[in-house]
């Protein structure tokens, strides 16, 4: 494939602590095997240019996540610099985010990641109470988030986001709405995901039986707020837990939503070239070791067919606001969207002013948007 356009994820795997909610892979921050990563990262893209035959593949967006990629010390970010981003080619105008957390944003590094050519961060808030941030299990306090955002460094990036959290343990919707406001109200912050709490099993909330959860009603007044609350300071909806000024959606999150290709370098990592997806091992001491053999670091693999693309498509189309687009769908998937069992699915969910269905494109309402998950279950 030669010149072919990809979007790079790359995953550093190292945090100061793991926080009750998460079930990203991480293992907590170590000097030495952190530099292990970083030259081990570049054999693999190495490793994957060869057996994809990626020649000379130009990079539309790069996104390095974790973990929390900001716990690198300036010095590894200069070795990751010239180790393996200086081995890219980047488009014109292409978007380069970094994740960040409060309590390892500095100044120097800003300013460091500005001069390697990225253009938006993303910062791990969650929450604006101190409390919330304590039961979340979260390193930073409320103040050195607000201090993070007021630092100077960070105009001379194209965007800012933030990350926010609702529907925690203990939250009310007083609670909820001072962490909205604080995050609204942050003239640099141009992007907002705001995210349902999922209690996954592999997490430290998973294994608690009584966490003291807002009731179903008080979430759902919550997702209300955040609908109003951004409308009102000027976010478009666009995804149904992202909010963007004009002009900064975040590009590589709707590339995954696009099912356009990418590259996840890093232990637990995913990758996605049509028609195959795999992921890598979520074990950074592996990683290390079989990519040094010259091995790929791959825990499975799959193949997608078009009754599992059209699944996906319906369900990850109906999150944006931009929708399923039905010539789109039928050219991907053989079959035509508006047909079959979900025909009469979609005409009662068009009486119930669930959906809008425009010319070619079938979108939520935001009435829809609530309830998601059930109406992607009816259609697939």
């Amino acid at each position: 494939m030669a010149n072919p356009s990809l979007s790079l994820y790359v995953h550093v795997p190292f945090c100061v602590k793991k926080c009750l909610y998460c079930d990203f892979y991480s293992v907590p921050y170590e000097k030495f095997l952190a530099d292990d990563f970083i030259q081990t990262v570049v054999k693999e893209w190495a490793l994957v240019k060869k057996e994809k035959n990626l020649e000379d593949p130009t990079l539309q967006t790069l996104f390095i996540g974790g973990g929390t990629p900001s716990v690198l010390s300036v010095e590894q970010w200069k070795s990751m610099h010239r180790a393996l981003t200086s081995q890219f080619n980047l488009a014109q105008g292409i978007e380069w985010t970094i994740e960040c957390n409060p309590d390892s944003f500095t100044q120097e590094k800003a300013q460091l990641w500005h001069s390697m050519g990225v253009t938006r961060l993303a910062f791990g808030v969650q929450s604006f109470v101190d409390e919330e941030l304590r039961i979340l299990g979260r390193p930073h306090f409320a103040g050195e988030a607000f201090a993070a955002l007021h630092s100077p460094a960070l105009r001379q990036f194209n965007s800012i986001g933030l990350d926010i959290m609702y529907g925690l343990p203990n939250q009310t919707i007083d609670s909820f709405e001072k962490t909205l406001a604080a995050a609204l109200s942050a003239q640099i912050v141009k992007h907002l995901s705001a995210y349902e709490l999922t209690i996954c099993e592999n997490s430290p909330f998973g294994r608690e039986k009584n966490l003291p959860l807002p009731d179903e009603d008080t979430v759902c007044d919550m997702a209300r707020l955040i609908f109003r609350k951004c409308r009102e300071a000027g976010f478009e909806r666009y995804e149904i837990s992202n909010f963007a000024k004009e002009g900064h959606r975040c590009r590589h999150n709707e590339a995954y939503w696009n099912h356009e290709p990418y590259i996840g370098l890093g232990p637990g990592a995913h990758s996605y070239v049509h028609p195959k997806r795999w992921a890598n091992i979520g074990d950074v001491k592996k990683y290390v070791s079989m990519i040094n053999d010259g091995k790929r670091a791959i825990d499975f693999e799959e193949t997608i067919d078009k009754k599992k693309l059209a699944d996906e498509m319906i369900f990850l189309s109906l999150r944006t606001s931009d929708g399923l687009d039905e010539k789109n769908f039928s050219k991907n998937t053989g079959e035509q969207f508006y047909s079959g069992n979900r025909k009469k699915v979609l005409e009662d969910m068009l009486r119930e002013k669930l959906i809008i269905h425009e010319k070619s494109r079938w979108s939520l309402t935001e009435k829809g948007m609530l309830l998601t998950d059930s109406i992607v279950k009816k259609l697939i």
